[in-house]
C-alpha cells in the first residue's frame, strides 16, 4: 500500500503556477515543422509510464501562451495562444533522447494528448540560445527563488550545470516562467500579454503571414468534430494535411505565394492574393461516411472567415475537399454563397491565379 502511494505521488504534477495568474507560460521544445498547429505528446513513455514533459499538455488553460523553440535554429522562434480543450487521439511518435535514439526506436502509433492552438505569430527576433547562455547567472538565481517560494519541481525548460553549456531539458512541453519572460522583455515582451480580437486596423489591406507546411507524416486520428473545435481537430488529419500541402504546391507552381493565418487573423488553413483580390481555403478531409457533416462544417467556417475579413476590398472563399464530392448539389450549394467548391483535381480550372 505505502509503494503504491508513494509512487502515485511522484507521478503527480505539482501545479506550482495553479494560483499565479502572470504563470501563464509554456515553452514548447520541438523540430516539428508545423509550429503553431497544436502541441501534442503521447500519453506514455516508450515504457508505457507517466512523464511529466507529455502530461504538462493536461495542464495547459485556454488563453495560455506558448512559446516555441525551435531545435534546429536553436532559438526562441515564435508564440500561439492556447485554445478549446485538451482531448486524447492517436499519435505517431518516437522519442529523441539519448536512450531512444540508442534503442533504435523509430516513430510508432499510439494513444496521444493534443492541445489546439491559434494566433501563431514568428517572434521579430528569435532568442537564441547563445543569447539565453549569456543570462545564465541571473537565470539561475531567479529560478533558485523562485523553487524557494514555488516548491519543485518547477518543469524549467533549460539545464543549467558545470560540465557543459546551458542547454533545453530532454523532453517537449516545458513551464516557462514569468521571470524569463521579463529577463528577455525585449525579445519576447510583445508577445505575452496578446489580444486574441481581431483587429482591423492589422487585417485592413495585408493578409497572412509565411505558409507553414502541414505536417502529413505525424497526422493521424479520426474523432467526432463537434467535441471540440472542428477547426482545430480537422488540421491534425492526414487526409487535410496532404490536401492543403497540394494547394500550397500549386499555388506555388503557378508563382502565387501561399499564406498561413498571420497573427490577430482567424485561424483559415491557407490564403493567396490574386490581383487586388484575397482569397481564403478551408480545408476539409472527407469519406463517403463523413462528406456530408464535413462540408456543412468547412462551408460555415469559410463563410465566417470571409465575415471576419470584410474589411478588406474584395475577400473571396474556397472550401477546398480532398475529392469530388459524392452529391453534386454541394457545387450550386456553395456557389449560390458565392464560395467555390474545389478538390486536386481541378485546381487548374477552378482556381484563379
Amino acid at each position: 500500500m505505502t509503494t503504491k502511494s508513494t509512487s502515485a505521488k511522484l507521478r503527480s504534477i505539482h501545479t506550482w503556477w495553479e494560483k499565479k495568474s502572470s504563470e501563464m507560460f509554456w515553452l514548447e521544445v520541438t523540430d516539428r515543422l508545423d509550429l503553431g498547429v497544436n502541441l501534442k505528446a503521447p500519453q506514455t513513455n516508450e515504457h508505457g509510464a507517466d512523464f511529466w514533459s507529455y502530461s504538462l499538455l493536461k495542464y495547459v488553460h485556454q488563453g495560455d501562451v506558448v512559446f516555441h523553440y525551435n531545435r534546429t535554429e536553436q532559438a526562441i522562434v515564435a508564440r500561439s495562444i492556447a485554445t478549446g480543450e485538451l482531448w486524447a487521439d492517436k499519435i505517431t511518435w518516437a522519442a529523441r533522447g539519448a536512450y531512444a535514439r540508442g534503442a533504435g526506436i523509430q516513430p510508432h502509433t499510439r494513444p496521444g494528448w493534443y492541445v489546439g492552438l491559434d494566433n501563431y505569430e514568428p517572434l521579430k527576433t528569435p532568442l537564441e540560445l547563445e543569447l539565453i547562455r549569456a543570462f545564465q547567472k541571473e537565470i539561475f538565481k531567479l529560478k533558485s527563488e523562485l523553487a524557494i517560494e514555488a516548491g519543485s519541481p518547477l518543469y524549467f525548460p533549460f539545464e543549467m550545470g558545470d560540465a557543459r553549456p546551458m542547454r533545453p531539458m530532454q523532453g517537449y512541453l516545458f513551464k516557462l516562467p514569468f521571470f524569463f519572460t521579463k529577463l528577455f522583455e525585449e525579445s519576447l515582451g510583445e508577445y505575452t500579454f496578446k489580444s486574441m480580437m481581431i483587429s482591423e486596423s492589422k487585417i485592413e489591406g495585408i493578409i497572412g503571414s509565411e505558409y507553414r507546411t502541414a505536417d502529413e507524416e505525424t497526422s493521424v486520428g479520426e474523432r467526432d468534430p463537434f467535441s471540440i473545435d472542428p477547426a482545430i481537430v480537422e488540421r491534425g488529419l492526414r487526409g487535410h494535411a496532404t490536401t492543403q500541402n497540394a494547394l500550397a504546391e500549386f499555388l506555388k507552381n503557378q508563382q502565387v505565394l501561399p499564406l498561413s493565418p498571420g497573427p490577430d487573423e482567424p485561424n483559415y488553413d491557407i490564403a493567396w492574393k490574386y490581383n487586388d483580390e484575397v482569397w481564403i481555403a478551408e480545408i476539409k478531409s472527407v469519406t463517403e461516411s463523413n462528406e456530408e457533416k464535413q462540408l456543412r462544417l468547412g462551408l460555415g467556417q469559410v463563410l465566417r472567415y470571409c465575415h471576419l475579413l470584410k474589411a478588406m476590398r474584395d475577400v473571396h472563399g474556397v472550401l477546398v475537399i480532398e475529392r469530388a464530392p459524392t452529391d453534386l448539389t454541394w457545387i450550386d450549394l456553395c456557389e449560390a454563397h458565392n464560395i467555390q467548391l474545389v478538390w486536386p483535381e481541378v485546381f487548374p480550372s477552378k482556381i484563379k491565379v
